[in-house]
């Protein structure tokens, strides 16, 4: 695992900055939740925002961070917005199980669901993808002190916020009794044993657009994310201690967690954010496959927040684990666009390199792997890429191009596998230049 690649992760906000100004990437028009269409200011006027978010106006669509009242619009130019980052919490099937690939991003007609009230059992938000189930956030949205001035000491939202907290966090400390201690109790808990953590962090750029009677609003055409506050630690598993599971029901009673360092990371209950579980070469796992293929010693890499200083929502976490049963997935980091040079460069892997036969057992064929770099929907250079296959199994690759294609007009790039005994396509997967610069 490229650990120091791992973490080289920009600011979205940063990357989004560079493309303020550019036509290519900017919208022209924008559709409110109420109706209301806006068209772009001229000249241009840009912004981009990068803070504690300290209000949230479900009926504006508005998010406040860095002094700039951000409106989250239906669309831009007919395509829809979404907050990245987020989930809705998904559809929940007759026995309380998520059903999978009902999980999708926060956007304007469902903009609620990022409120506290929302994301706590009782609340809206009622699960998540693949199978983990939440119980709802053990922190808020907001920083300590906005939120006890949302829900004040007692409020029915502040004492079930407090209670997940302290629930999660003291059943995590009795499944690592072996390598960390409990801190000790405090009388009358809420809210002296809770941690003072700032707010969830607003990352957007944008340009102005104005109403038809000159009214101005931020819209994020450019993108936008919301991070609790995002932490990354990495380090070897001192212990783990495996999700308990009602024998009768199914229902995990307990998640799972584990521990680096003094750090217990329990896979993120929050239903307004994801709980993604990776494997070897960043393939996308089940969190069963992560939770049966982990153990101690086992490195792993951790995005996500902290509640307090021993004590993580995981909402990334990868591993070096295989699920054996899964297709071929193909991934990319660390991505480099150079307008002036016309370079683009990017690496990844390709996680089940071997064609595989009837029986699903892999043969001593390679898989041939393409690069497509494209251009508002148009094929500007397809090529074949090399492809090395390191001791783990799984195969490299290093996409280096320059002065092949007019970098500052391709707008996506995909990548595909195929079998070269038949020409089959056996996976592919394209990104949108403006999501991964």
């Amino acid at each position: 695992m490229d650990i120091p690649l791992t973490l080289k992760r920009a600011s979205l906000a940063a990357a989004m900055l560079t493309l303020c100004g550019s036509a290519a990437a900017q919208g022209q028009t924008a559709l409110l939740a109420d109706g209301t269409t806006l068209s772009i200011k001229f000249p241009l006027a840009e912004f981009t925002t990068e803070g504690a978010i300290f209000d949230l106006i479900p009926q504006t669509k508005q998010i406040f961070v860095t002094g700039i009242g951000v409106t989250i619009p239906t669309s831009v130019d007919g395509v829809a917005v979404v907050i990245h980052g987020t989930g809705d919490g998904g559809t929940l099937d007759a026995n309380g199980v998520v059903i999978a690939g009902t999980v999708h991003g926060i956007e304007a007609h469902n903009f609620d669901r990022l409120l506290d009230e929302n994301a706590i059992a009782g609340g809206r938000s009622i699960g998540n993808a693949s199978d983990i189930n939440f119980t709802g956030a053990a922190r808020s949205i907001f920083s300590t002190d906005r939120f006890l001035m949302n829900h004040p000491l007692n409020s029915a939202v502040q004492v079930k916020m407090f209670d997940q907290f302290n629930a999660h966090r003291d059943g995590a400390y009795l499944g690592h009794a072996g390598v960390l201690t409990p801190p000790p109790a405090v009388p009358n808990a809420l809210p002296l044993n809770y941690p003072s953590m700032s707010g969830g962090t607003c990352k957007s750029a944008g340009h102005v657009y104005l109403d038809s009677v000159g009214n101005e609003y931020y819209i994020p055409d450019l993108g936008v994310v919301i991070e609790l506050s995002e932490n990354v630690t990495a380090g070897l598993v001192r212990s783990v201690a495996l999700p308990v599971v009602d024998p009768v029901t199914g229902e995990i009673t307990q998640p799972g967690s584990l521990v680096i360092g003094d750090m217990i990371v329990m896979l993120n209950q929050d239903p307004r954010f994801g709980a993604d579980s990776f494997g070897l070469g960043l393939a996308t796992i089940p969190s069963a496959v992560m939770w049966a293929n982990l153990q101690v010693g086992s490195m792993v890499v951790v995005i996500g927040h902290m509640i307090g200083e021993d004590f993580m929502y995981g909402q990334e976490v990868e591993t070096d684990a295989v699920d054996v049963d899964a297709p071929p997935q193909i991934s990319a980091e660390q991505w480099l666009f150079r307008d002036d040079a016309d370079r683009i460069r990017f690496r990844g892997f390709l996680d089940k390199p071997f064609v595989r036969d009837a029986a699903g057992n892999n043969t001593a064929t390679l898989l041939q792997l393409h690069v497509q770099f494209i251009s508002n929907g148009i094929i500007e250079l397809d090529r074949l890429e090399d492809l090395t296959v390191d001791i783990t199994g799984v195969g490299q690759y290093r996409v280096r191009s320059r002065d092949e294609v007019d970098v500052a007009t391709i707008t996506q790039v995909s990548m595909y596998a195929t079998d070269p005994t038949d020409g089959s396509e056996v996976v592919r997967e394209t990104w949108n230049r403006i999501d991964v610069q």
